[in-house]
């Protein structure tokens, strides 16, 4: 085994070739059976999916993969998920082995003798290429992250001609990979891949389209007159070695954007080791039946679309953001507001908003159009005008992706607002996937809620008009993207990634008042550890210079109220606030934070019970220049530092949880339970 783990970067093809390409055939097929006669039977979750690819490597631009074909039964239109779904690990010789979305210890990894022990169970001197039979185990009781199985390991090259794998943990898991020897290049590259699942308990559960979706659900074997299993079969065909064809310099990982949906089986059978069995073609049926019957298609896209706030009316998705909120400034929120979509139009759209503060009696709206250039490039033309109200201090970067959710943390305790009503033209470009651009030009006329006046110059403004330039930069280095024909995704973050933004205010320019400048800049990683648990560090940095009115400073987030008793700040926890700091008690015009957050292993008691336990701690540091400019209203200053650490207890019921905060070091109050947050927290997911 030394001699195999050595020699893995000369066996490993990923390693030795500088280029290759092949084809590969993948079917998956969900089915239950009887256990004693093995007979198909009919169930909502069989299905059977094919997909045909052309793989692509090189050492300069890695593995790309171009989708030439899928057959997914029922649907019109192919599901792009599907191509970048992981289901097992592509070699058996990386340092880590996954099965699903679970992480292992790979048996060819450096660092294998301090996890598996190795037993020689058989020599094959016969064959025309000998080999070893290899039984490797784990060597502690940590199953959960180790793997079992037999590596037959070729006797000359040490490579490896055949890789049996197990797991059995929650789920029963055998992956078989098959390797043939090409004679010219002198390298076992991989021919075959088979795996098969079943269920052990409901604690693990696997959907192909989500837990709302009856089609490709793996249901756990809690009858013992039935047996329901997952298997998947991919075939290498049409396999090419340093290959001098002029390759597309890589834009993405996943190219998907001429995929069709083919049901054509003359298409397929050029692919297919053997024709559909009788059994199969039973199943291709009946999914077909349940996608079409009930709509899956449909609910899938509902589903996705909800998760960012929209429910899609006709030509209209309506925008549940605006349905119902709440503030201490306006109380009740409530209205309407949406956007077109394909439906009326694939190059441009109109949306807005009508909302009513019933505390405030106002109303605010939104008109808004876009026009897309390029989708390829997701280039986006838009102009907008608002008439509504923000949160002081609040800071957003053009560039950041829309979120949604049922609960808006921090939005139930804001009480200082400013009113603006704004003219903006925003154009967006991607000029690289891994790089997103936005450019705004702005005119901003503001007027007070609160008591506050920005002396300048001599004069005191409560209103004023403010001309912005600003430009936005998203930078995701490490991501993996997909292109097809509704744009290009990122459908797996790398980290680190990177956000910064340049604002400048120009003094006369459509009648503004103030010349200032800003700079953002933000970073986040996650480090996700092999045992489910992950680490997120967040670090960002604001700078202003100029006349810069407290409307448009900056704020670390708070999300105290400002009330006497731990129970009456009890409210909804952020998830990047400071949970002990109260609502306007800091301001800064350069201000930079530090965060950081450990979630341990998820507690698994039952499918639907995983509490989790998160560790966190919050720091930030700042200044404000000529405070003293800054009329009527009363704020401190970060010049100490402030610091907060605190535990979360996570998805207890229903996706409700609690968070507990302490603020502590140089802003550390002398009341003990003024230094306190109790609170609640919300994640589910659909």
């Amino acid at each position: 085994m030394e001699q195999a783990i050595s020699q893995v970067s000369i066996n490993n093809s990923e390693h030795s070739l500088q280029s290759f390409s092949y084809k590969r055939y993948t079917k998956a097929i969900f089915k239950t059976q009887e256990v004693l006669t093995q007979e198909l039977l009919s169930d909502d979750s069989n299905f059977l999916f094919e997909e045909v690819s052309l793989h692509h490597f090189d050492q300069k631009n890695k593995h790309t993969q171009t989708v030439l074909s899928s057959n997914i039964p029922g649907f019109e239109q192919p599901y792009y998920p599907l191509f970048v779904r992981p289901f097992y690990a592509a070699s058996i010789y990386e340092k880590e082995y996954t099965i699903f979305d679970k992480r292992f210890h790979g048996p060819l990894a450096k660092n294998a003798f301090k996890n598996y022990k190795y037993e020689l169970i058989q020599t094959d001197t016969q064959s025309n290429h000998p080999y070893y039979i290899i039984q490797f185990s784990p060597l502690n009781d940590d199953s959960e992250t180790l793997l079992e199985g037999q590596l037959f390991i070729d006797v000359a090259t040490f490579a490896v001609q055949k890789a049996i794998v197990h797991h059995k943990k929650n789920i029963e898991a055998t992956i078989i990979h098959q390797f043939e020897f090409k004679e010219k290049e002198g390298i076992w590259f991989p021919q075959k891949t088979s795996m098969s699942v079943s269920l052990l308990n409901s604690l693990e559960p696997f959907y192909l389209f989500g837990k709302r979706i009856p089609s490709g659900k793996l249901p756990a074997n809690n009858n013992e007159n039935q047996v329901s299993y997952f298997e998947i079969n991919s075939y290498i065909t049409e396999t090419g070695f340093n290959t001098t064809e002029d390759w597309i310099k890589k834009r993405v990982q996943v190219n998907a954007r001429e995929t069709q949906n083919t049901k054509d089986n003359t298409f397929w059978n050029e692919y297919r080791l053997h024709p559909l069995t009788d059994e199969e073609h039973q199943i291709y049926k009946e999914s077909e039946t349940v996608v079409i019957d009930k709509g899956i298609e449909r609910r899938i896209q509902r589903i996705e679309d909800f998760g960012l706030g929209f429910l899609e009316l006709g030509f209209f998705d309506l925008d549940l953001k605006f349905l119902i909120k709440y503030n201490n400034y306006e109380g009740f929120r409530s209205g309407l507001g949406g956007v077109t979509n394909e439906k009326l139009s694939s190059f441009f759209s109109v949306g807005g908003y009508l909302v009513r503060g019933f505390k405030d009696e106002a109303f605010k709206y939104q008109v808004s159009t876009d026009f897309e250039l390029s989708r390829r490039t997701n280039t986006i033309l838009g102009f907008t005008f608002t008439d509504d109200i923000a949160e002081i201090g609040s800071h957003l970067y053009l560039t950041d992706r829309r979120t949604f959710s049922l609960f808006e943390p921090r939005l139930v305790n804001i009480s200082e607002f400013y009113q603006y009503q704004t003219w903006k033209a925003n154009l967006r470009h991607q000029i690289i996937p891994e790089i997103d651009t936005e450019l705004q030009f702005s005119k901003s006329d503001i007027a007070q809620t609160v008591n506050y006046q920005f002396l300048n110059d001599g004069k005191a403004f409560s209103n004023y008009t403010l001309s912005e330039i600003k430009t936005s930069i998203y930078w995701s280095p490490f991501g993996n993207f997909m292109e097809t024909p509704l744009g290009v995704t990122e459908y797996k973050t790398g980290y680190p990634r990177f956000s910064t933004q340049f604002t400048q205010s120009v003094k006369g320019f459509l009648n503004g008042d103030f010349n200032y400048t800003k700079i953002d800049f933000r970073t986040d990683y996650l480090l996700e550890h092999i045992n489910q648990s992950f680490t997120e560090i967040i670090l960002e940095g604001n700078m202003a210079f100029g006349d810069l009115p407290l409307t448009h400073s900056y704020h670390a987030y708070p999300n105290s109220p400002n009330k006497e008793t731990v129970m009456k700040r009890f409210s909804v926890a952020g998830i990047r606030s400071f949970e002990t700091m109260y609502f306007g008690e800091f301001f800064s015009d350069k201000l930079a934070t530090f965060q950081i957050k450990h979630q341990l292993k998820p507690i698994q008691l039952s499918s639907r019970f995983q509490p989790e336990i998160v560790l966190i701690s919050r720091h930030a540091i700042g200044t404000f220049s000529n405070e003293e400019n800054h009329e009527s209203i009363g704020f401190n200053t970060l010049e100490k530092g402030y610091s907060e650490s605190g535990i979360e207890l996570n998805k207890l019921l229903f996706g409700f949880g609690a968070s507990f905060a302490y603020r502590y070091g140089a802003y550390h109050l002398p009341q003990t339970q003024d230094n306190i947050s109790f609170k609640f927290t919300f994640n589910l997911k659909l």
